[in-house]
């Protein structure tokens, strides 16, 4: 049955604290709106401060004193591929509560909870290669045991866009280091955060190992800053990032933080224009535009501005916009009302700086109700317009030109480099050699070469600038739940001239 269909019943959810379900401490809640059809779906408890100081207090006792942390990495790596097979057996269900509470047409929507279980599987394939222990001789010839310890209670704080997509990068490497969990999904999104709930009771779970709560700003800010809180883990925006480090500083908490993003594809003079069309159309409007890796900034030779603009052009305007339950849709309604006009406020503000649109730049004709855009490029616009520089996290990108005359990329890395992001970039070029040594030369925690964005659960994700610090998958994932703790067994006094 559709989810635009209004007899579907509302679904509720309540707080998960110490392996119970239950409501707001000071009994609210908020409803949770279809974007689709304007029309309310859910209801979630949200929490208070009294809640979140239970939630940290179940985390606490049950790094302390339960089994999870003196469990072996194997033992915990069982639990995990246990809950990977729950998360997979609901992934239908899972998918319909995705593309109700954010939007996103139901394939991207049913990528959340297969990438919450390839991970959990991922880091369970880790145990048996994770090396905790190391005896090693110093330079004083002291020996020395070396041991990898869970850094202790994790809040994990999830954005919407891909809830449990990018829960994944958080939970999993946490739960086989050992570490206890609060996760705090999206206010916009909480409901499919209750099914990773759900699967811990199934599987046993032992007791606050993973608590589920929804809080708004003021409740979020005291979780981030409990003194009962080792390590913050966010993805979300630069300005909500800076706020959680300022409070997470006072107690000197390991954090890491995965930003925003204006993402360059720059794309040199011999560049494939079929390549460049497929790739950047998939890219650009995918998960409805609201990615943080989005190349968002087109940087193109003059010399092919008509050509490559003219082709994507052509292609976005071969996207389908629409109901995301239909198979046939690709590009969903934005996620809620203010984010809606937010994103046709950029397009008003691109007008007001003197750009012009190949394709879109307005509310997608045809819809009497739901948050629907079309997706839009950019053209005419300067390196330092809004556009250029602040991320739309919609299906937009934007299109800047460099002179090629000498096919000299110089102006095209530093158009590139020229913004406060630095999470991805990709460089487009026949010659991957070429291509290499461009991508070399733009500051980004990932750069890929003809593709706009790509991502691997081996490998380090995360970005520079103000696009955060850490990283994410990969064994670098899992290291960043664990502390290094050095015993010594002997060595000759320190002596302090």
């Amino acid at each position: 049955m559709s989810l635009q269909d209004q007899s579907t019943p509302v679904i509720e959810r309540d707080l998960f604290i110490g392996n119970e379900w239950r409501p707001s401490a000071d009994g609210r809640s908020q409803s949770l709106v279809n974007p689709a059809t304007e029309e309310e779906f859910g209801r979630v408890a949200l929490a208070s401060s009294a809640d979140v100081d239970a939630a940290v207090r179940a985390a606490r006792t049950a790094f302390d004193e339960g089994p999870w942390p003196r469990l072996s990495v194997k033992e915990r790596a069982d639990y995990m591929l246990a809950l990977a097979d729950d998360i997979e057996r609901h992934a239908d269900a899972i998918a319909e509560v995705v593309t109700a509470e954010t939007g996103l047409v139901l394939g991207a929507a049913r990528g959340n909870p297969l990438a919450f279980a390839g991970l959990l599987r991922y880091y369970a394939s880790l145990a048996d290669s994770t090396e905790l222990h190391e005896v090693r001789t110093g330079l004083t010839g002291a020996t020395a045991h070396i041991e990898k310890r869970p850094v202790g209670v994790v809040a994990a704080i999830v954005p919407w866009n891909a809830p449990l997509g990018l829960a994944a990068f958080k939970l999993p490497p946490a739960l086989l280091a050992g570490c206890t969990i609060i996760m705090k999904p999206s206010d916009f999104s909480p409901l499919s955060a209750g099914y990773v709930a759900d699967a811990a009771l199934k599987v046993g779970l032992p007791t606050g190992v993973i608590n589920v709560l929804t809080a708004g700003p003021e409740q979020s800010q005291e979780l981030v800053s409990h003194p009962g809180v080792d390590k913050v883990t966010f993805t979300g925006s630069t300005g909500v990032g800076r706020a959680i480090a300022a409070a997470a500083a006072p107690t000197l908490k390991q954090v890491t933080l995965e930003l925003g993003g204006k993402s360059p594809a720059v794309i040199l003079p011999d560049a494939d224009l079929d390549r460049i069309v497929y790739t950047l159309t998939i890219n650009v409007c995918n998960n409805n535009g609201a990615v943080c890796t989005n190349p968002s900034r087109l940087i193109v030779p003059e010399s092919r501005k008509d050509e490559i603009v003219g082709a994507l052009a052509a292609s976005f305007a071969r996207v389908t916009v629409g109901d995301p339950t239909d198979p046939d849709v690709t590009v969903g309604p934005m996620i809620n009302k203010a984010h809606y006009e937010r994103v046709l406020g950029f397009f008003e503000t691109a007008r007001q700086e003197g750009a012009t649109f190949a394709v879109g730049g307005d509310r997608a004709p045809g819809f009497g109700k739901g948050y629907y855009v079309l997706p839009t490029i950019i053209t005419d616009v300067t390196p330092d317009s809004r556009v250029a520089q602040e991320e739309i996290f919609g299906p937009v990108t934007a299109v800047l030109t460099y002179r090629d005359e000498d096919e000299d990329e110089d102006e095209a890395i530093r158009l590139a480099n020229d913004t406060e992001f630095g999470l991805n970039a990709a460089v487009f070029s026949s010659d991957e050699q070429h291509a290499l040594e461009v991508a070399r030369r733009i500051h980004s925690g990932t750069v890929s070469i003809n593709n706009g964005i790509t991502i691997d659960l081996g490998v380090p994700f995360g970005g520079v600038k103000q696009s955060g610090y850490g990283r994410e998958l990969g064994p670098e994932g899992l290291d960043a739940f664990y502390n290094t703790h050095a015993i010594f067994l002997d060595g000759e006094p320190v002596v302090t001239l």
